[in-house]
């Protein structure tokens, strides 16, 4: 069975003379708006309609904005990125690689404009040989556009 959630309403005229708690949505029945609240202003502050918001023609030229990106599945080896307009990519993903292999090589997704990024990894690992250790540290090398190497510490 589904739920139903239904927020505190009122008309615009009672929405006037009360003030709502910190974080508070109400409806506004009069104008079919809602009102965010932050525990001093009478009337809270009145949320813009889409058609209320003047359609601008162009963007600002500073204003940058995801215009690809790629979720982690398995079909993609649980890599993601986004790319901005202004050509900054963000990536990662997982790389599962048995402690004894002496370098991998990650492939990205998108190519960098050029080899000056910066990798860092996370590590997660839940291995219960103490030996495991020795290996999560390591050197990132060969780095181009497309992929970079990861020499294992210890190797």
């Amino acid at each position: 069975m589904s739920r139903q959630i239904q927020i505190r309403r009122g008309t615009a005229a009672e929405h006037n003379n009360f003030t709502g708690k910190i974080g508070e949505i109400t409806m506004d029945t009069t104008n079919n708006t809602l009102r965010v609240h932050d525990g001093q202003t009478p009337g809270g502050t009145i949320l813009a309609k889409q058609s209320e918001i003047p359609q601008q023609q162009t963007l600002p030229d500073n204003y940058d904005f995801v215009v690809e990106s790629q979720m982690p599945t398995a079909e993609n080896n649980y890599t993601w990125y986004r790319k901005y307009k202004s050509g900054w990519v963000e990536q990662g993903g997982t790389l599962n690689t048995y402690p004894a292999s002496e370098e991998s090589v990650i492939t990205f997704p998108v190519a960098f404009c050029d080899d000056n990024y910066y990798a860092n990894r996370t590590l997660n690992y839940s291995y219960s040989n103490t030996d495991w250790a020795v290996y999560c540290g390591g050197v990132v090398y060969d780095k181009t556009t497309t992929s970079m190497k990861f020499r294992h510490k210890g190797s």
